[in-house]
């Protein structure tokens, strides 16, 4: 699983920046949230937005699984990661009828779903990556998340400032986790190149 989250480091550090643009977005719309007018508008906005982001996710995460399929047999937890979002982003778009309290529920499920499958995954990578902690840490926000959402639910602005600090944590983490990837990967073609001293070496017993 390491080689394929090691190839596939790029996903992870979208996923990072992806999540961090969208707690920019509702920092920005939070100010509106309070007007009776906007309030609606904004929430509908920001559902739109998050289904959006959840289902292009996810489909980079199906395809990063099915590419590294033959690579390891833990593949499947990133398939199940990038099925579980695209399904969740899937279901908040194509029922706009949707309330407050179905938003909720189905964010909070999506979240517990990918966190539970980020933990497995760190927990996983101890053998093989030092900074694990990166991706469990990611994971347990999202358990933490869910688990607040179906305990507290709220008004709109409750649940976007919840949402807001999550998407923000989880993108961080991500982000540290592909560049801590990227750097592995680096590390590993260098050692892979062959020595100048063993050049030198095979070029006097060839002469």
């Amino acid at each position: 699983m390491i080689r394929m989250l090691i190839k596939n480091w790029w996903l992870l550090l979208l996923r990072g920046i992806l999540a961090a643009v969208f707690a920019v977005f509702i920092f920005a719309f939070l100010p509106f949230v309070p007007a009776p007018l906007v309030q609606e508008f904004a929430f509908a906005g920001l559902v739109v937005i998050f289904a959006l982001l959840a289902i292009v996710t996810g489909v980079l995460t199906i395809a990063a699984a099915v590419r590294g399929a033959g690579q390891g047999g833990w593949s499947w937890l990133l398939l199940a990661d990038g099925i579980g979002v695209t399904a969740g982003g899937l279901v908040i778009l194509i029922s706009p009828a949707l309330t407050l309290a179905h938003v909720i529920e189905l964010i909070g499920l999506t979240a517990l779903f990918v966190g539970t499958l980020e933990v497995a995954a760190g927990i996983h990578l101890r053998r093989n990556l030092a900074d694990e902690w990166l991706l469990i840490s990611g994971g347990v926000i999202s358990v933490v998340f869910a688990t607040c959402l179906f305990l507290t639910g709220g008004s709109i602005q409750t649940v976007l400032t919840w949402l807001s600090v999550y998407a923000a944590a989880t993108g961080l983490s991500m982000a540290g986790l592909a560049l801590r990837l990227r750097g592995l990967g680096k590390s590993i073609h260098a050692l892979a190149e062959p020595r100048p001293v063993a050049k030198a070496a095979g070029q006097s017993s060839g002469a």
